[in-house]
Order: structure tokens, then sequence, then C-alpha cells
């Protein structure tokens, strides 16, 4: 797959886009400012947007004029369902909290700090567990912790998605 680089003004945006990505703009154009595009824009041959609106519209914040694409030759139908299983496949992931932390123990974030709340994300760099409910901060122990992850990702083994997890927890489905 050959990287090309697209004038800003060529690419067009899918007008079926079914994904709306204006809150996270400006976290990736952060990260592209810090550390360049770590993927390129998937267009068509007429340089619709396959995957990558939100990155189109940080360069455009950052002012960038040109950016690194790829042409993806697909049918139409193909390209649509590019797009969705594109948008959509950030849903069945989660996290590992426990290897979250590992990677962020010793890390100077400095103004890297984009990509975290500060009332919630950075809260990973404490030893402190807690769950949060609503607005309140549920101090948990480890062992509680340990039991809750455990359930947590022998529902995820078993439906691949985390999606349901609080219904199967307060017995309102099946996990």
């Amino acid at each position: 797959m050959e990287v090309i680089t697209k004038r800003v003004d060529e690419l067009i945006e899918y007008e079926g886009n079914a994904r709306r990505n204006d809150a996270g703009v400006a976290k990736v154009a952060e990260s592209i400012k810090e550390f360049g595009f770590l993927q390129p824009i998937s267009i068509d041959a007429n340089n619709v947007i396959i995957s990558g609106h939100t990155r189109l519209k940080a360069a455009k914040q950052l002012g960038l004029e040109e950016v690194p694409c790829v042409v993806l030759d697909l049918s139409e139908e193909d390209a649509k369902l590019a797009r969705i299983i594109d948008n959509k496949s950030h849903e069945y992931s989660t996290w590992d909290v426990g290897k979250l932390h590992q990677e962020l123990a010793g890390i100077d974030l400095g103004f890297k700090t984009t990509f975290f709340t500060p009332s919630r994300d950075r809260k990973f760099f404490t030893e402190n567990k807690f769950l949060i409910f609503g607005n309140n901060e549920l101090p948990i122990t480890e062992d509680e912790y340990a039991r809750l992850k455990a359930v947590y990702d022998a529902y995820i083994d078993r439906n691949k998605t985390y999606m349901g997890f609080v219904m199967f927890l307060t017995g309102g489905a099946e996990g």
C-alpha cells in the first residue's frame, strides 16, 4: 500500500458519514502535532474519505496544507462497510487498566496530558483503585478490584464486548 501526499483542500468528506467526530478533533490534532500522522487518511479514487474524517479536521485545525493518504480500490458498498467498521471497531475494545498503568508509569507526560482527563484518567497514575459511579469515586480494595476485573475479563472473553456488562452485574441480562 503506497502512502501518497494530498492537499487538504483536495479531500472530500463523505456526506453519509454517520460518525460524530467533532469532540475528538482537538485531541487528534494534539497527537498529530506531537507525533505526526500515525495513520494515513484512506480515500477512494475520487478523493472521498473512507477513514480519517477526524484526522482531516485535525489537520485543518492545525493549518496543514498536505496530509498522507492511501487510495483504496473498493466498491461503493465495501467503502461504506469499511467506514462503518473503522468507526465501530473501537466499541469492542477495552482497556486492561493494570497494563495501562504499567505503560504510563514513569513517563513524564508534561504537556501531553490532553488525552487524559484530570478527574478520571490521571487516577491511572496513582496506586489507588476506585470505581466511578456518576460523579462519585468509590474506593475499592485490591481484592475487590481483582475480583471485579476477573468478572469483567470473563464477560469480555465470553461476549467479545463490554456492552451489557452493567446489566449483567445487576442481574438484568445474561452474559
